[in-house]
């Protein structure tokens, strides 16, 4: 798009300008981890760019977060930051990628105690609950692919 970036990852429906993003359900339980990282990322920002505008050249300036006082490097890299819009994409896919990678150790943490009961022991039941890991594995594979 021209003037705005739509989002699709997962749970996360987004369109992003380069001032704002319309987010698609914002205060669903797996969107807000997002929201919170986008807050948190900007109040940085917006936090050290407003006390730029009051520092003089020989002040330190500080930042929020960590890194009080901020380091030359550190505003340095705050100030060569990603346009906006690929800055919440960033977030967009960190976001998504933990929440897969916790529903894999989820199902990990599952499947260990299922393969271990199916190697002491091989029955229907044990093979159909190999089955429905293989399943689960199987869609979170297709979800991450995509």
């Amino acid at each position: 798009r021209d003037k705005a970036m739509v989002v699709n990852l997962e749970f996360i429906k987004a369109i992003v300008t380069a001032e704002e993003v319309l987010l698609l359900d914002p205060l669903s339980h797996e969107v807000l981890p997002f929201v919170d990282q986008l807050r948190q990322q900007f109040l940085v920002r917006s936090t050290y760019q407003n006390h730029l505008l009051g520092v003089e050249e020989n002040e330190t300036p500080f930042c929020a977060g960590d890194q009080w006082p901020c380091t030359p490097e550190a505003a340095e890299s705050l100030e060569s930051e990603l346009p906006f819009e690929f800055q919440v994409l960033e977030i967009a896919l960190e976001v998504v990628c933990t929440y897969l990678d916790s529903n894999v150790s989820d199902l990990e943490k599952e499947a260990y105690p299922i393969l271990d009961e199916l190697a002491r022991n091989v029955s229907t039941k044990n093979l159909e609950r190999v089955r429905s890991l293989k399943s689960n594995l199987t869609r979170i594979l297709a979800r991450v692919q995509k």
